[in-house]
């Protein structure tokens, strides 16, 4: 009897383990296949400006050289200084096919206008680059130097009109640092994107305007605008001939994050991907050279956690500089 048991135990022990490899055999873990069909990039500002030429070119080098079995379709959704687009993929929550470019603007908006969508609110995947901000004017301007504006808002309180993305954007936020540092006060007139911007100072509809080196890089090239100065901590490799605020005397300085983020709760798997993706189009040679070289970028690739942390950190650092500007709704 003891035998007949001993055997039995033993014979249901090992169908236990063959299911058990049987069923291992079948499983799949999740997001083995990653990505199976095309990921949908979105950029939450109009064709033509800096968020749009950085979409591009990633989509491209990653189709280009494989980084992906799918690839990232580039899909506009202007609107509200990025809430539009920013609203849409909120609603994508757990979506492993949704990502959105982000820009410090999509940190600064929802601080000043209150709005539950933040750029917190999506699954940190990569930071790619810094970028710096120009101050425009048409080659016709009165306006010849940094101080040439400053002189003329100081005689005219309010009435000289910048143009620059959105409210609270970067732009909003390189118009504030300037007024508080030279003391003055302009209009500032906000855009749904950098194309627009460029348009309406080409057009005659603003005197001077904020713009990334990426976005205005044909209109210098065609001599339709000029530079007044650059609000970096320093020249810039791509244009040594253009001086900073602070050598002008003007004591500010900002600097653009570009990065990309998931949906929110963004499946591990698919964030890992697509992060190991970036990585690669980061440090590729034609990213360097077409991208940060020729836009006057500073290259600075962040992974998931640290591109995280950075957001965090940017919330705190934009809330104290846009309070004390008065951009804050209480």
């Amino acid at each position: 009897m003891r035998k007949r048991t001993l055997v039995l135990v033993a014979s249901l022990l090992a169908l236990t383990l063959l299911a058990g490899c049987s069923g291992g055999q079948q499983q799949t873990s999740p997001g083995a296949n990653y990505p199976e069909k095309p990921i949908n990039y979105v950029i939450p500002w109009s064709p033509g400006g800096g968020s749009d030429v950085m979409g591009r070119m990633v989509a491209d080098i990653i189709q280009q050289n494989k980084f992906l079995p799918q690839p990232l379709v580039v899909v506009n959704k202007p609107g509200g200084s990025g809430a539009v687009g920013m609203n849409e993929v909120a609603q994508k929550k757990g979506d492993p096919y949704t990502i959105i470019g982000v820009v410090s603007g999509q940190i600064s908006t929802p601080i000043t206008t209150g709005a539950e969508v933040k750029a917190s609110t999506f699954k940190p995947i990569a930071a790619l680059a810094l970028d710096e901000f120009f101050l425009l004017v048409k080659p016709e301007s009165e306006f010849q130097t940094l101080q040439d504006v400053i002189d003329y808002a100081k005689a005219n309180p309010g009435k000289l009109t910048m143009g620059g993305t959105g409210t609270g954007s970067e732009d909003h936020m390189c118009a504030g640092l300037l007024m508080d540092a030279a003391g003055i006060q302009v209009e500032y007139i906000p855009f749904d994107g950098g194309g627009e911007v460029m348009s309406a100072l080409l057009g005659g509809h603003v005197q001077v305007a904020w713009a990334n080196p990426s976005e205005c890089a044909s209109q210098l090239k065609g001599g339709l605008v000029r530079v007044l100065g650059v609000m970096a901590p320093e020249r810039t490799k791509t244009y040594p001939d253009i001086p900073t605020f602070k050598e002008q005397g003007v004591d500010a300085v900002f600097q653009q994050i570009r990065a990309i983020s998931g949906s929110p709760d963004m499946p591990d798997y698919a964030v890992e991907v697509i992060a190991e993706a970036l990585k690669k189009v980061s440090e590729s040679e034609r990213w360097q050279k077409e991208y940060i070289e020729k836009n006057a970028l500073t290259s600075r690739y962040l992974g998931p956690e640290e591109y995280g942390q950075a957001i965090a950190e940017a919330e705190k650092q934009y809330t104290e500089i846009l309070t004390n500007l008065g951009l804050v709704k209480k």
